[in-house]
Order: structure tokens, then C-alpha cells, then sequence
């Protein structure tokens, strides 16, 4: 969920007037409006390429060159050269390395997610960290937050990092059960002065990480809510309601690049005030290798200038894509630079596909992504919209080796706004296998084509005009 934060409800952890927090959240929107801009592609080519690490040792670059094409399985030169291409423009559009040695797998929707987080916090030893945009007060959150206070009482460390905007319904009580049975809770920018800036309320922590033992890693799309309870098979369909079915990935990864996960975790809890000895060699336990793929944790915060890895990572790869760009997308609606490139690549012949929700969690957002549609669809990329579930998942397939999965939507507020993390996986055989859930994904989607769009209500685009004047804040 992307909740703007012009629409809150207010609890006890909210103090003040919601009056003058509003008038201070539109001033500070005058104020900030037209200050934080994305970079072009131009920038990105000035930069030196992250490094490739296998066991921490850099690798020289033939190496580097050598074990990225070994995982993306480039078998000729043609293939090769293009893989290049694409990885290096990729690598220098964040400064996050790219470890080898990786297993990564895919999660669909909220029972097999859920049940791979319970198997591993079950079997903790040492610590498990959690950040998520929400931790709901509901019957999976109680239950989560229940195996928290279990590990901690085993003499787990646990740490839990929510955010106070997502989190906005969830009762003081569910924090306060976990802090006093051992867990250590922060609450990221509370909504009040008194706590946060007030030119801070617009930075929220949209991640969804979790880390155990410093040994997995999660990221992907789910929340700790009951809305994701139910999988996209459930298939309620928007005239049976949306609280049930949500179509989501979550991606388990294990093997050295776990460490780039827990170093961002840290670096958001000391920033809270979180006490920690980041330093520990024990959260960073020696990983063998896993397997073949390799993997950079493409994190990006809100508040600090010029770090928009998570952009220029997508409009880098979308750029240099030769072949295919899949995009799964909650929330569609790139900023001109990124939409420009989907439309250069589909005049390279670059197969470029977008798999969007057919209904909504939220309309403005929905219907401001859906006012950009027009000049996509004009331009030759064919958008898909999932009808049999609540599309909430965020993630990408760029050619037959590159694949997303993370926390970031395709629009402003996850680019600029929030604090977001993706995996960025170099992978033959997780690539085929992201192809593959797209591509049953899209049997239970339906195309939009030019000219239906077109023919929509009056009604209809009068919402997306609307919409579209706050896309920027979205």
C-alpha cells in the first residue's frame, strides 16, 4: 500500500491539532514542490560501476565480466556484448555491490510468504530484523508480532522498525506488548511535531525487510497485514471487494549478499536512535555460496540528495535493455524520463510489457497512473490489467538475465520520497523464472489497446486529469 500522506487518521501516537498539521504538511509541499528532481541518463554515465565481490574480495574487471556472464548464461559474443552493456550500465547507476554466490527465490502472495517468514523466525538463533512500512493490528499482525516476543524471550535479539504513517491504525498496544517483553521497536518519522520535523512527515519508510541470523533475507511487497492473507487463487475480483486475493512477490535470498540487506537495516535504525554495535561481526556471519546468482541491495532514501539509485537503476536497465522489459507494477505511473525510455526502447524493438492493476486500494493514485497511459499505449508499449486479484507486487525482468523484486512503485513518491529497497538479481534461471509468473500473470489479465482506451467514460478521465495534478506527491 502507498498511502498518500495528505489522507491520515489520527491516534494517540499523533499529538497536536490534525488542523495544523495539515497546514503545516501543504506548506511544506509549496515549500519543497519542484526542489527534488530526478536525474537524467546523462548523469548516470559518469560513474564508476559498483564493484562485483566474491566473499568480499573485489573482483578485477575481466573477472567480474566473466562470472556475470557465467550467471546470466551469455553463450556467444552477440549475447555477451549486450549483457555488458546492460550490467554495466546497471552497476553504474548505484553505488550497492554486486555479490556472487546468491540463491534467490521467488515468493507468490501472502500464504507462501508467510509461512517461509514463520519457518525462519522460528529457527532463529540470534537476531531477526524487521522493517515494514506496516505492522497491522489485526489477527496476522498479533500473531507475528507474537513470534517476536516468543524469539525474544529465548534470548533472540529482535528489532522492529514500523513505519508511524503506514502503521496509523495499529493501537500503541501491539508496540508496547513487544518492547515489554524484550523486542527493540522504533517508530520511523512519527506524525508530530514534537518527534519530526515537520518537512520530514513527507519521508516514509516503505521497505519490507527482514533479516534472520544475518543468514536470509526478505524483501518484496507484503506488508505485515491480514489484507495479504489471502492469495491471488482466492480471486475475489473487484465486485466481491478487495480485502481478500492480493497478487504480491516477496523474494528469499541467502548467501553473502544477506550482509548489504542487514548494513541497510542498521544504517535506518541508528538513524532512529536505535542502539546497536553495527560494527559486530556476528551480524555478519561468514556466507559460503548458495548458489549461482548474483545480487545488489539497490536501497534509496527519501531524504538525502541524490539518491535515487532505485530510479536510476530501473531507467539505466530500461535504456540498455536489448530485448525484453516486463514490469510488474501496483503503482504505474513513470516520471517523463523513465516513460520516455520504455518508449525509445519499443522503437529499438525491445519488447516492453506492463502488468497493472485492474482495480484499486487506492483511487488516486490509480487513476492519476492511469492518465499516463495514453502516450504508452500511442507509443507501443502494450499494458495489461490484472483483473483477478489485487495487483500489489513490484517487480521487473529485463532481458534473459536481469530481474527486480523489491519494495519501490513505478512513480515519484518511491523514487523521491521514500525510503524503498529492491534486490537486483544477475540470473539466467531466476530471469526464465520471473518470465514464467509474468506470463501466467497475463492469463488473468486484459489488454489495454489504444483505441478501447480511448473510449472511455467522460467520467473516467475527468478522475485521471484530477489525479494527475498531485502525481507528484502520490
Amino acid at each position: 500500500m502507498n498511502t498518500p500522506v495528505t489522507h491520515r487518521c489520527l491516534n494517540k501516537r499523533t499529538t497536536g491539532s490534525a488542523i495544523i498539521h495539515l497546514f503545516i504538511l501543504a506548506g511544506t509541499f509549496v515549500l519543497l514542490a519542484g526542489c527534488a528532481s530526478l536525474p537524467d541518463s546523462a548523469e548516470q554515465g559518469q560513474r564508476k560501476p559498483a564493484p562485483v565481490l566474491g566473499q568480499a574480495t573485489h573482483l578485477k574487471p575481466r573477472a567480474a565480466e566473466k562470472a556475470i556472464q557465467s550467471a546470466a548464461g551469455a553463450d556467444n559474443e552477440h549475447a555477451r556484448a549486450e549483457l555488458n552493456e546492460l550490467i554495466d550500465a546497471v552497476r553504474r547507476a548505484t553505488d550497492s555491490p554486486f555479490m556472487l554466490g546468491n540463491q534467490v527465490t521467488p515468493l507468490l502472495d501472502g500464504p507462501e510468504t508467510f509461512a517461509h517468514l514463520r519457518r525462519w523466525i522460528t529457527d532463529a538463533k540470534s537476531s531477526i530484523h524487521v522493517e515494514t512500512y506496516i505492522f497491522a493490528d489485526d489477527e496476522l499482525g498479533k500473531a507475528f508480532a507474537q513470534s517476536l516476543i516468543d524469539k525474544a524471550r529465548q534470548g533472540v535479539e529482535v528489532r522492529v522498525i514500523f513505519d508511524a504513517l503506514g502503521s496509523m491504525t495499529s493501537a500503541d498496544a501491539l508496540f508496547d506488548s513487544m518492547r515489554d517483553a524484550g523486542v527493540q521497536v522504533e517508530m520511523f518519522h512519527p506524525l508530530s511535531p514534537l518527534h519530526t520535523l515537520p518537512w520530514r512527515y513527507n519521508n516514509r519508510d516503505h521497505r519490507k525487510l527482514l533479516i534472520v541470523d544475518g543468514r536470509v533475507a526478505f524483501t518484496g511487497g507484503l506488508n505485515i497485514s491480514a489484507a495479504y492473507a489471502s492469495g491471488s487463487t482466492s480471486r475475489p475480483g473487484p465486485e466481491r471487494g478487495i480485502t481478500q486475493g492480493w497478487r504480491d512477490t516477496h523474494a528469499q535470498i541467502e548467501g553473502p549478499a544477506v550482509r548489504l540487506f542487514q548494513s541497510i537495516f542498521f544504517e535506518t535504525w541508528v538513524s532512529l536512535g536505535g542502539q546497536v554495535d553495527a560494527s559486530n561481526a556476528k551480524y555478519f556471519p561468514e556466507a559460503s555460496a548458495k548458489g549461482t546468482d548474483i545480487v545488489s541491495a539497490v536501497a534509496s532514501s527519501g531524504l538525502r540528495q541524490k539518491d535515487e539509485a532505485i530510479y536510476s537503476s530501473y531507467l539505466a536497465a530500461v535504456t540498455h535493455a536489448s530485448q525484453r522489459v516486463w514490469i510488474t507494477q501496483a503503482y504505474f505511473s513513470p516520471p517523463p524520463q523513465l516513460r520516455d525510455a520504455l518508449l525509445a526502447a519499443v522503437r529499438r524493438g525491445v519488447d516492453v510489457r506492463v502488468l497493472v492493476p485492474g482495480f484499486t486500494d487506492s483511487g488516486p493514485v490509480f487513476y492519476a497512473a492511469r492518465g499516463g497511459y495514453a502516450k504508452l499505449l500511442k507509443g507501443g508499449v502494450r499494458i495489461y490489467e490484472l483483473t483477478e486479484a489485487l495487483l500489489h507486487a513490484k517487480t521487473a525482468v529485463i532481458d534473459d538475465s536481469l530481474s527486480v523484486i523489491g519494495s519501490a512503485n513505478f512513480d515519484y513518491r518511491s523514487f523521491l520520497h521514500n525510503n524503498e529497497v529492491t534486490a537486483v538479481v544477475v540470473s539466467e534461471h531466476l530471469a526464465a523464472n520471473m518470465q514464467d509468473i509474468f506470463k501466467k500473470d497475463l492469463g488473468n489479465a486484459r489488454e489495454i489497446t489504444a483505441a478501447s482506451w480511448r473510449r472511455r467514460s467522460a467520467g473516467e478521465k475527468l478522475k485521471e486529469t484530477f489525479s494527475r495534478l498531485f502525481n507528484y506527491w502520490l
